[in-house]
């Protein structure tokens, strides 16, 4: 009788952890249940590649990049003006200026600047063969209404390439500092080249400037500015003329008057300097001196 009654329980005990061990897995395989349903069944296969196609296609799709957003500008233009001297060869060709701009709200800014290039030279038509444009990359910052002041920073760091003559390459820092008076934008400059200006060893360049905008009615600018290129020489004689001084330094200035149309921005601009023939070591020679004459540019240009 006891042996049977041991049995039972034991037949009992043995149940009652079967129920259990049961009732545990139900629980687990209700758990999973529930977890596949919150959380959708793990993706393999081609589900998984689908979602990360997805995810890379959103990724290019992005109109920003680590929280910065690109733009383009591109320029077409009748001559190429810089610091009053023409980077066309006194407008033989057109100009045709673009350049990409990745800008973060912090006021950081890098990009890619390239333009055709044409400088007087020494071959049948008078042009230098080894250099027909300039591109180069940029880095730089802005900020506006400093300390509530209402005055706005632009620095950049800009390094010319000159893609047939790399011992002409250099690097630039441009700034800029302006404020807005009502319809009147007063812009100061100052650039400093950070190595020697075209590679002419001991050869810094700084040009100092100022740059007045004023919005006229119809939505009409008109602009201008006047500066001074000039040079600190610690490297050869640059006496060209041997006239017994170096004369490198000159005046630069521009009027025009620009208005967008028809979602472009037509610019007329009048540019000149104070280099006299025979009187400048850079541009003082009659194979070149009709780079810094006197002339009319117009341009149209367009950001996106």
């Amino acid at each position: 009788m006891y042996a049977r009654l041991f049995k039972t329980a034991g037949l009992l005990t043995v149940g009652m952890a079967l129920s259990v061990n049961v009732l545990a897995a139900g629980a687990d395989k209700s758990k999973e249940e529930a977890l596949s349903i919150e959380t959708g069944p793990a993706e393999t296969g081609p589900a998984k590649a689908a979602k990360e196609s997805t995810a890379f296609d959103d990724f290019l799709d992005s109109e920003t990049l680590f929280g910065g957003k690109f733009t383009t500008w591109v320029e077409f233009a009748s001559d190429y003006v810089f610091r009053g001297e023409s980077e066309t060869n006194d407008g033989k060709i057109p100009s045709l200026k673009a350049a990409i701009t990745w800008s973060h709200p912090s006021g950081l800014y890098l990009g890619y600047y390239g333009a055709n290039n044409l400088f007087p030279g020494g071959d049948s038509e008078g042009n230098n063969p080894k250099i027909n444009a300039i591109w180069g990359p940029y880095i730089g910052y802005s900020a506006k209404d400093i300390a509530g002041t209402g005055f706005n920073y632009n620095g950049m760091f800009f390094q010319y390439v000159y893609p047939g003559d790399s011992d002409s390459n250099y690097l630039e820092m441009f700034n800029y500092i302006d404020k807005q008076i009502g319809q009147l934008n007063l812009k100061l400059e100052y650039s400093p080249t950070i190595t020697d200006w075209f590679g002419v060893k001991g050869l810094q360049s700084h040009n100092i400037a100022i740059h007045p905008s004023y919005a006229l009615p119809h939505k009409f600018v008109v602009s201008g500015g006047v500066g001074y290129q000039f040079f600190h020489n610690s490297g050869p004689n640059l006496d060209a003329n041997a006239n017994g001084k170096e004369e490198l330094d000159w005046w630069h200035w521009n009027v025009g008057v620009s208005r967008k149309m028809f979602g472009y921005n037509v610019d007329l601009r009048y540019h000149d300097t104070n280099i006299k023939k025979g009187h400048h070591d850079f541009y003082g020679f009659s194979n070149n001196h009709q780079i810094v004459d006197s002339r009319y540019v117009i341009s149209v240009s367009k950001s996106f």
